[in-house]
């Protein structure tokens, strides 16, 4: 779990290795919950070469209050928000230019937000508390790289022992965890607070920490 304020810079490749992204972010813990946020440019080849910013906020049990993203020089946008008392719906909102699109959701709070960012996993991360050798089947709604349209998905978190990885910080003791997501299946290595180093997914691509505080 967050100990402290975060930052770093992320950089994300495609399957040929290509950089298709530079993402800046913190997370902050603040006296109502925790605060995540980025600045993203996304370069070519990825699909829509554009820079866009997200927000994910928590409250003081880490359930999700919102995530927001923006993106495409205002052109694209999106907000998940969880509603009401019992929190047992929520409202997703995706628009591109005057194409706007809304759907409410049943929503529970074991349900996770992944999108195009190793921040989501981080957030995973904390609501899962895994210890060594444990697994967790958990519901997702995806928002989609490009069009951010969100799509339900069924995924699968397990931990693995601890192991020392090479980050571009040195080696590093990092708890090892890995995503499995139907055929496809994702590697990632964090510290104690989830913050991610690395992210390899089976295809080539993936997510590197390229700085830090500590």
């Amino acid at each position: 779990m967050l100990s402290a304020h975060r930052k770093g810079i992320y950089q994300a490749f495609d399957p040929a290795g290509n950089v298709i992204a530079d993402e800046r972010w913190q997370a902050v813990r603040l006296s109502r919950g925790v605060q995540i946020d980025n600045e993203t440019a996304r370069l070519a080849p990825f699909g829509e070469p554009r820079s866009d910013a997200m927000t994910i906020q928590l409250d003081e049990q880490l359930r999700l209050l919102e995530v927001t993203v923006h993106g495409l020089f205002g052109t694209r946008e999106s907000r998940v928000r969880v509603l009401g008392e019992a929190r047992d719906h929520a409202t997703i909102c995706w628009r591109h230019k005057a194409q706007v699109h809304e759907k409410s959701v049943r929503w529970r709070d074991d349900i996770e937000i992944l999108w195009n960012t190793p921040l989501c996993y981080m957030v995973m991360i904390w609501h899962s508390r895994l210890t060594l050798g444990q697994a967790r089947n958990l519901d997702a709604i995806l928002l989609d790289a490009i069009t951010l349209r969100p799509s339900e998905i069924r995924l699968i978190l397990q931990r693995h022992p601890d192991e020392r990885h090479p980050t571009r910080f040195g080696e590093k003791l990092l708890q090892h965890y890995q995503i499995i997501n139907g055929q496809l299946s994702s590697q990632i290595w964090c510290d104690e607070d989830g913050v991610i180093y690395d992210c390899a997914a089976a295809d080539g691509s993936g997510y590197v920490l390229t700085a830090v505080n500590v």
